[in-house]
């Protein structure tokens, strides 16, 4: 009696820590999330030709900026400076080209007219030695043959003076265009670049400014930076998701397309319905959150709230078990 008295005691307990478990599974999943947009401009520092660039002012954090507003204005001393330089380099070079040219060309002129004399010399030459005549001496006619031979001689060294000329013109012009084409590259690129370091938004949307890598705190106007850091966002203010993250232990509870209830702590009291659209498979570590990894989610309202949006905003997630009670039925 005894015995099958502690053995239902036991299957009792062993039961009710079942249904406890279970209930614990099935309890709704609560996370922390913000309010993001799915379209987002990142602005970051642009590369010039030194190590670090400063930025000198920027649109004041939470400012809704549209398609077109300057944004952000970086340091471009340097880049004015060279451009400017570049600019009047190449004007003294065009200037260099074209005086080169004349003078090139003027050099081409004269050998052609050295050839044509040249031409000329050598068919009179060719006319009196081609003479049959018994009036004319045989040792004037050994003038007239060596007069041509000396012309045709002139005449050769003209045509080659005159190729030389052209070849010399060709590739003078040719290495004055080279550095031309030099300097009009790099003064697009340094118009490119003063397009960058003048930073304009590219949408509708909300400012937010970056925390500096190494100092965490808030980039503002003044700040050092070097190439590739980020200095802003900007958040489409028309396309808003919410992004939440998932402790690793509870990341198998949620699914794509499960069911969500959202409040926002802007609007307590209110709850607007969500759908899981994304999860990020590889977990990661949040600063001040403790070692623990965690997972990604994004959701999409099922209609956007009446009450005006702002990215940042803090939400809290409640997914209900729908996944484990899929499995139950």
């Amino acid at each position: 009696m005894k015995l099958n008295y502690f053995v239902c005691i036991l299957t009792g307990s062993l039961a009710l820590l079942s249904q406890v478990a279970a209930a614990a599974t099935r309890s709704p999943l609560l996370v922390t999330g913000k309010v993001s947009s799915a379209d987002i401009q990142v602005v970051s520092a642009p590369r010039t030709d030194r190590w670090n660039i400063q930025i000198q002012w920027m649109v004041d954090e939470g400012t809704i900026v549209n398609p077109g507003d300057t944004i952000a204005v970086f340091d471009s001393g340097s880049v004015d400076a060279q451009l400017e330089q570049n600019e009047d380099s190449l004007s003294t070079q065009k200037l260099e080209r074209q005086s080169k040219q004349m003078e090139l060309d003027q050099a081409v002129t004269d050998a052609q007219s050295a050839l044509t004399i040249a031409n000329l010399e050598v068919e009179k030459a060719r006319i009196e030695a081609d003479i049959i005549s018994d009036d004319v001496s045989e040792y004037d006619k050994g003038q007239y043959k060596l007069t041509l031979e000396r012309a045709l001689v002139e005449q050769f060294k003209a045509r080659q003076a005159l190729q030389q000329k052209q070849i010399e013109r060709e590739n003078t012009l040719q290495k004055q265009q080279i550095e031309i084409t030099k300097l009009e590259e790099n003064i697009e690129y340094q118009r490119y670049q003063l397009t960058r370091l003048n930073v304009k938004s590219a949408l509708t949307g909300v400012v937010s400014h970056m925390y500096h890598p190494w100092t965490n705190e808030k980039i503002t106007a003044g700040t050092s930076l070097q190439a590739a850091m980020k200095v802003m966002e900007v958040q489409d203010i028309n396309g808003f998701k919410i992004d939440a993250w998932v402790h690793e232990i509870d990341a198998d509870k949620v699914a794509v397309g499960q069911q969500a209830m959202v409040s926002l702590d802007a609007y307590p009291g209110t709850q607007y319905q969500a759908t899981v659209t994304n999860e990020v498979s590889q977990p990661e570590k949040k600063a001040g959150w403790g070692d623990s990894a965690y997972y990604q989610i994004e959701l999409a309202f099922a209609e956007l709230p009446a009450q005006k949006l702002l990215p940042g905003m803090s939400v809290r997630v409640v997914i209900p078990a729908a996944k484990e009670n899929s499995h139950d039925n």
